[in-house]
């Protein structure tokens, strides 16, 4: 057996082990239970760690994450279940890069934003949006990154199913003005909503695809107004390289070459 293949059943024994057991351990007892050098059980642990199947405690125990538990390993049916794990640990380090609130979110069947996961900034003055509180789809940036990716007479279906009351005197409500700004985010490949949906607030989402290239999330920066200028690009730059390191199936769509700022 070659040592990509050991590392494989390695990788393969511990997800079983930590699947089989409640208990949250610290790495002394699992590389004793497998013979292990613990610099060696410590490297395939962060590695299961930084893809979202194991989660640390601040006593340094791991376990499975509790999303695996309940809902499986969104290797079948449960898609989301997966890309909420393994989005969380980036999206935890694109928080802390920018400052600011990342959220992750999906469009439902009835065209809403249902939030999944998401970190909040640890600013005094921050964004936040509650996991179970689903908003309409048109005045959202999340919204608008999802959208993007449909066949238009999906979007249509969707947009036409929406009351558009404006949200804040910078609400865009018109339908041709929602489409203009929709029609943007699929050239750009993200979307960029400022104080439309909340005042002193801005949400900056870029669309998450599956293996077919089609947008089944969107991972947002939820940014204060006020910060947001002085952030904008080196925001766009981290959150293209947070869904670049998403693990198969999941990846970015390609926006234009100049449509997003180069890093420096």
């Amino acid at each position: 057996m070659n040592d990509a293949v050991r590392s494989a059943v390695r990788v393969l024994d511990l997800l079983e082990y930590f699947a089989a057991t409640e208990a949250a351990l610290p790495l002394t007892t699992v590389a004793t239970v497998f013979a292990m050098p613990k610099s060696s059980t410590l490297a395939l642990l962060r590695t299961l760690l930084s893809r979202g199947y194991l989660e640390r405690d601040d006593r340094n125990l791991y376990r499975l994450n509790p999303v695996f538990r309940a809902s499986g390993f969104g290797w079948g049916g449960d898609l989301f279940a997966r890309l909420a794990a393994v989005a969380k640990p980036v999206m935890d380090e694109l928080c802390a890069e920018v400052g600011e609130t990342v959220i992750l979110s999906v469009l439902t069947q009835d065209g809403l934003v249902q939030p999944i996961a998401k970190s909040l900034a640890a600013a005094v003055v921050r964004y936040d949006l509650a996991i179970d509180d689903a908003q309409p789809a048109w005045c959202t940036a999340m919204g608008r990154a999802m959208l993007a990716g449909l066949p238009r007479e999906r979007r249509a279906a969707i947009l036409a199913s929406q009351t558009r009351e404006p949200r804040t005197p910078h609400t865009v409500v018109d339908l041709d003005g929602v489409n203009a700004m929709i029609d943007r985010a699929a050239e750009d490949g993200f979307a960029i909503v400022e104080e439309e949906f909340v005042l002193d607030g801005v949400g900056i989402a870029m669309p998450i695809c599956d293996a077919s290239g089609t947008a089944i999330a969107a991972l947002d920066v939820g940014c204060v107004a006020s910060r947001y200028a002085a952030k904008r690009d080196a925001i766009l730059v981290a959150m293209r390289a947070c869904i670049d390191r998403l693990p198969l199936p999941f990846g970015a769509s390609v926006p234009s070459a100049a449509s997003l700022p180069q890093p420096v």
